[in-house]
């Protein structure tokens, strides 16, 4: 009775814009759910045609698109990827760049784990605010699979955004692929960072298929330039509609948006509704954002401030970038 309450769920989050991969991930996390809840010989997987997806001129997956269905399906009841695909490219040069804001160091080496599943050479740039916790840091890369490693200390202001920006600086030119991530805790609301950040981690770095998954669109798609989770579901129900202006768009953070911009791009107009990765962790292509290297900022010394400071209005900027140097992005959502 739980897997179909968490099935009708899925089905009904998805219903409104079907796809194949879609598809595929639902199911992914059906099965996944249903081998961690059930003994081996208690599973039991029951097919049907979807037809209560048939309503008005929404036609169900397996009319519209036939094998493919039936393709998905089946990939993820075997546990496959959804496109197998040759990155050989990879193997030839270091192209990835993996950049870590570590605060709270005792967080790095859940991290690290997950970077130890990219299936290719990458180099990491590490940032922190003391040299104890360098030293720390230190200990924790002992098994790291990264080719190269660099960690530098900075002034703690600018939360993980002064950093990212800083460190990368003199290294963007090298690389082909970004992902950006930090320690995030939310020490106001400790359960629940621990999960925004565990569901931010998956999503991103959660396994060699989410990693080989996010590597593939980028070389399938010139134009795609950044991929970041859906907004986590328990945080936005905490913010009246994190889309509208009085959040995304209030004064403070609007003047610090267009002041960034008016530095990189004559001409461009804020959206009253705004799309960020809310968490400020991300895959991007460098041509897709390498301007935002090239800019001084001045960023204020930790406050703990929430909301309407430059790095949060960096935070906000990333898809008006992407989009202005003529690139696309995708929301994606592996993991609940």
């Amino acid at each position: 009775m739980k897997t179909w309450k968490y099935y009708i769920y899925i089905k009904n989050k998805l219903k409104s814009l079907y796809s194949p991969e879609k598809f595929y991930l639902a199911n992914r996390i059906i099965f996944k759910w249903e081998n961690n809840q059930n003994n081996p010989n208690e599973r039991i997987v029951l097919v049907d045609s979807w037809n209560d997806f048939q309503k008005g001129n929404y036609l169900e997956p397996d009319e519209k698109f036939g094998y493919l269905t039936i393709n998905s399906f089946s990939k993820s009841i075997l546990d496959l990827p959804f496109e197998i695909s040759n990155l050989s490219f990879f193997d030839n040069k270091t192209s990835i760049a993996i950049h870590i804001h570590v605060f709270y160091e005792e967080l790095l080496n859940e991290i690290l784990i997950k970077l130890n599943l990219i299936p290719f050479k990458y180099d990491l740039f590490i940032s922190t605010t003391s040299i104890e916790k360098k030293n720390l840091i230190e200990k924790y890369l002992f098994n790291s699979k990264a080719n190269y490693y660099e960690i530098r200390i900075f002034e703690n202001k600018g939360r993980d955004v002064f950093p990212f920006i800083s460190q990368m600086k003199c290294y963007y030119k090298k690389y082909k692929y970004i992902c950006h991530i930090h320690t995030k805790k939310s020490i106001h609301r400790l359960f629940l960072g621990a999960n925004w950040r565990k569901y931010i981690y998956d999503n991103l770095i959660g396994s060699k298929e989410v990693i080989l998954d996010i590597l593939y669109e980028f070389e399938k798609y010139e134009k795609l330039g950044f991929i970041f989770p859906e907004a986590y579901n328990e945080i936005i129900k905490n913010v009246k509609d994190y889309q509208n202006i009085n959040f995304g768009l209030n004064m403070a953070n609007k003047r610090y948006m267009n002041f960034i911009l008016k530095k990189i791009f004559q001409r461009f107009k804020l959206n009253e509704k705004l799309v960020f990765p809310f968490g400020n962790m991300f895959w991007a292509k460098i041509k897709a954002i390498y301007q935002i290297f090239n800019i001084r900022f001045r960023f204020p010394k930790e406050l703990n401030q929430n909301n309407e400071t430059i790095m949060h209005a960096i935070e906000r900027i990333w898809l008006y970038l992407v989009k202005l140097n003529g690139y696309f992005y995708k929301i994606i959502l592996k993991h609940f």
